[in-house]
């Protein structure tokens, strides 16, 4: 049986990583009390929201993640890896938990909008699920937050290159809306299907149903045409109007771990909400969920990338310090040339700015290992490349978005370490000392 957002929720509670807090709660506090905790929480009791609940902080580990996924935190990568090698297309239902409860005359106001961080712009919906569809390349799938503007209307962050901009794009440029649907409160594997940079014609809904090793059933859309997660918890059902980037959208606290800025952005009209008859809200905390979310699809994306290539990887690893998203770090089965072969591989992935390459005798989750490869591998007027004038992210501040204008796309520069044994130095330049007698005698026959 597919697993659910429930199902997720009860796996954390069976791990001891899911607390419960039964004192009502100001829903304008969660994040505040989330950032605090060092479990995932749910909060059974909403000051002025009585028909919800609201869970958060849910993926703020990489074990927490590994839980989700049936897998190691090592073995994450591969576990998504091996879910796009092996998509299964989703099947439709005529019922669903997700439209228990049906409202025609929407109310945004009606739902338990949290208040994240000091300088946000308005309340923010963060955990979206936002489904498109285009005439000619189909049905999309991907997470975009969402800012509150009024009780039927909402920013959308859409100012990144990505398949749901080329559809709005197309309908803007015949002066129509986009019709879209956004799901909230569904299993991880949705999320980071979500958050895959697909190819455009493969269904996002079909990833995550190889991750889960079963079709994900989907329920059409009551007042658009569109198809959702059916176990959903909340569905938002609407259009993008056809104004362009053209309303401030901001500032939010970014999954840098910056306050952004106010960008320009469309805006989403809401006709219909349906939810569970006991919904639960997901909050998810920024910048620590969506750094864990991003992490497994960047090293996914990179192992692709280097197969590809005909590079074998061994291990590979997008520190949360680059928020799982700049960086990327591999070691690889080396042949001749193939660290600079890597390199331009792992560079190629959607916003990646640094990639590092390394031997397989390096753990590259070993920070000392990685720094002493580097020093010794690694001749910067050999072994470093520089690419200028590469696809950008406007929340970089290095990128200086803010000098675009109203929907510019910002360029940003790449970076690329070899710190693979240089060609023609044989393992033996490297063959690391051995203290004499270490494994021939114990320190406590002396103690």
């Amino acid at each position: 049986m597919r697993s659910s957002f429930r199902d997720f929720l009860a796996d954390l509670e069976t791990a001891g990583e899911l607390q419960t807090v039964k004192k009502p709660v100001d829903v304008r506090d969660v994040s505040g009390l989330i950032e605090q905790s060092p479990k995932a929480l749910m909060f059974d009791a909403l000051e002025d929201y009585p028909v919800w609940r609201l869970a958060g902080g849910l993926i703020t580990s990489r074990k927490r993640l590994a839980l989700a996924m049936g897998t190691t935190e090592k073995d994450i990568p591969t576990r998504l890896e091996r879910g796009l090698k092996n998509p299964i297309p989703p099947v439709m239902v005529d019922k669903a938990p997700c439209q228990e409860v049906v409202l025609t005359d929407p109310d945004l106001s009606s739902i338990p909008y949290p208040l994240m961080h000091v300088l946000d712009g308005g309340p923010y919906i963060s955990a979206t699920l936002v489904v498109s569809k285009d005439p000619e390349f189909g049905r999309n799938v991907g997470s975009y937050r969402l800012m509150y503007r009024t009780p039927t209307e909402t920013g959308i962050d859409l100012v990144s290159p990505s398949d749901m901009r080329l559809y709005y794009q197309r309908q803007l440029d015949q002066g129509k809306p986009l019709e879209i649907a956004v799901a909230i409160g569904v299993h991880p594997f949705d999320m980071l299907s979500a958050s895959y940079k697909a190819p455009i014609d493969l269904d996002e809904f079909a990833i995550s149903g190889g991750l889960c090793g079963e079709p994900v059933p989907l329920v059409k859309c009551k007042t658009v045409d569109l198809e959702v997660p059916a176990d959903a918890e909340l569905v938002l059902e609407g259009e993008l109007l056809p104004i362009g980037w053209t309303a401030d959208e901001g500032p939010f606290g970014e999954f840098n771990h910056i306050s952004g800025e106010v960008k320009w952005n469309p805006i989403f009209r809401v006709k219909c909400i349906t939810h569970r008859k006991d919904p639960i809200f997901y909050l998810l905390q920024m910048p620590w969920e969506n750094d864990w979310l991003c992490a497994p699809v960047t090293e996914a994306s990179g192992l692709v990338a280097l197969r590809s290539a005909s590079v074998h990887p061994v291990a590979i690893r997008s520190p949360v310090g680059s928020c799982g998203y700049w960086t990327l770090i591999a070691s690889i089965r080396k042949r001749p040339g193939e660290g600079k072969n890597a390199l331009l591989a792992l560079l190629s992935v959607a916003e990646v700015k640094l990639a590092i390459v390394t031997d397989e005798d390096i753990d590259i989750f070993d920070p000392d290992m990685l720094d002493w490869a580097l020093t010794l591998r690694m001749q910067a007027d050999k072994d470093v490349i520089v690419i200028q004038g590469a696809r950008g992210k406007h929340i970089d501040p290095s990128t200086r978005a803010w000098e675009l204008g109203k929907g510019g796309l910002p360029l940003s520069a790449k970076l690329g370490i070899d710190a693979t044994i240089p060609e023609g130095l044989s393992k033996k330049s490297y063959q690391r000392m051995r203290h004499y007698g270490k494994d021939r005698v114990k320190l406590e026959d002396y103690t």
